[in-house]
């Protein structure tokens, strides 16, 4: 009996590193052997702002693992999924498969043995943007692929001026007026009509676009796609998905996001009170919360959102505390509803940096941990939740 293997992600996506690369999936970044990066047969990398999305979608890696689904095999590039799967924790895959309609058995009939996809039978429904890495925090966790104010603080701790990125070895430059470190390796879509073109092509007919960055609410470009999707009059049909800090919800943005079918959102929130300051510095908990409030209280907005908890040894003792609270006194019903499909919140582990995963904790650590989550347990089972 084949296993199940199988993720819409591979028909029916365009997935973007916040470098413009496209890749497999988001979650091919952690373990995968190619790190899920699409190459053209000649090893030229397939980027948003400089190729054709639907040329990208018969990518060699991508044919390779669309003919390891098909055959009920794990791709090395799904590794993640595979893992978190043994260890029965909810994978992307299994997130995706929900969401969408398109089966094994769909796909079978329009990709042939060697994994070639006929891309005018499955349109590009679903798009993962990430405009570069412009952010307004420095969380603990991150680092410079993903926040640009990191860059200070990452030659400090190390005392190097580069580090490695998944596509190249990233040079940083310091500017003589001021001393700001910076990279020119993430403006890909800034002044690009190439990219406005595609844009203009594919997404304003898509089901669903996912924008990330940095944080992409302070992000010109992200507000400009909203206006474009809005202009094309097709934004009634689009949902809206995005991981945001949820620290400049707008009213321009709650007026824009009326307007789509749904908006949805992983919030980045490890905690609360301190314990939130010190993860996600240099945010404040108490503006987040209320920012939380406004937006969980806007019934204009066909609103789903969810806490994208990342567990490290810095809060893994305050999961279920963070849970609790949020159960109890947060007053967020639209967040992680408790009749919805996600849990009380939608915990996902630290997989890099390496030292950040909660597998290097020592063991004692770990039985003090269980001893911890015990106690929470006794609490939620004679509990009305």
């Amino acid at each position: 009996m084949k296993k199940d293997t199988f993720c819409p992600l591979p028909w029916n996506s365009i997935n973007l590193r916040n470098n413009g690369d496209m890749r497999i999936c988001c979650n091919t970044n952690s373990y995968s052997p190619q790190k899920g990066i699409m190459k053209t047969e000649d090893g030229e990398t397939y980027n948003a702002g400089t190729h054709d999305f639907n040329e990208a979608r018969n990518a060699p890696i991508l044919k390779e693992v669309r003919k390891s689904m098909m055959n009920g095999e794990w791709n090395p590039e799904c590794e993640r999924c595979r893992q978190e799967e043994i260890n029965g924790i909810p994978s992307r895959r299994e997130y995706e498969n929900h969401d969408w309609e398109i089966k094994l058995d769909t796909a079978l009939e329009i990709t042939e043995e060697d994994g070639t996809l006929d891309v005018d039978k499955q349109s590009i429904e679903f798009f993962d943007i990430r405009y570069g890495n412009f952010c307004n925090l420095k969380c603990r966790m991150c680092g410079p692929t993903d926040s640009h104010i990191w860059y200070q603080d990452y030659v400090k701790l190390t005392g190097n001026t580069s580090y490695k990125d998944t596509h190249t070895k990233i040079q940083l430059y310091q500017k003589k007026k001021g001393g700001k470190w910076f990279t020119d390796q993430y403006d890909w879509f800034q002044d690009s009509p190439h990219y406005w073109e595609q844009f203009e092509k594919y997404c304003t007919h898509a089901r669903k676009i996912y924008i990330v960055g940095g944080e992409p609410l302070i992000i010109p470009e992200h507000l400009e796609s909203l206006e474009r999707l809005v202009a094309s009059g097709n934004a009634h049909n689009i949902e809206i998905e995005y991981n945001s800090n949820l620290t400049n919800v707008t009213p321009k943005y709650l007026k824009l996001w009326e307007q789509f079918k749904q908006i949805r959102i992983g919030a980045s929130i490890d905690g609360c009170d301190d314990v939130f300051n010190y993860q996600r510095t240099p945010a404040n908990w108490d503006s987040v919360y209320e920012q939380m409030k406004k937006l969980n209280d806007n019934r204009d907005i066909n609103l789903k959102c969810w806490f994208t908890f990342t567990v490290t040894p810095y809060n893994v003792y305050h999961m279920p505390e963070f849970m609790k609270w949020k159960l109890e006194h947060s007053g967020l019903d639209r967040f992680n509803p408790i009749d919805g499909m996600r849990p009380t919140i939608t915990q996902h582990m630290c997989h890099s940096p390496k030292y950040y995963n909660i597998k290097v904790l020592p063991q004692h650590l770990k039985d003090d941990i269980e001893d911890h989550y015990e106690f929470y347990k006794s609490w939620i089972d004679n509990s009305q939740y």
